[in-house]
């Protein structure tokens, strides 16, 4: 072979293992983000999961604190209602119903 073919296939391999080193970086530099990535979709994950609990806490505390309204709403009206009767079955200080009490 001459030197001129030497020295152009020395080139192109040169050129070749270039590239090839340049692929690498490229690979390895898509791994890192690729673990990257998995750790912060991880992240988000184990983030996602408590913010569904945190929902599932605040619908049953929202479901408790409706349930004692009205609770609290049903004994007001009951006691709104023994005072009218009460008032009614009350007239100046006697009983408006007659009978021996």
């Amino acid at each position: 072979m001459s030197k001129t073919s030497e020295q152009n296939l020395t080139e192109i391999l040169t050129e070749i293992n270039k590239k090839l080193d340049s692929l690498q970086k490229e690979l390895r530099d898509n791994k890192i983000e690729l673990t990257e990535a998995k750790g912060q979709r991880e992240v988000l994950t184990v983030e996602i999961n408590a913010l569904q609990e945190d929902i599932k806490e605040i619908k049953t505390s929202q479901q408790d604190q409706i349930w004692t309204l009205v609770w609290a709403l049903i004994w007001t009206l009951i006691g709104i209602l023994i005072t009218v009767v009460v008032s009614f079955l009350v007239a100046g200080g006697k009983f408006i119903i007659s009978g021996s009490f």
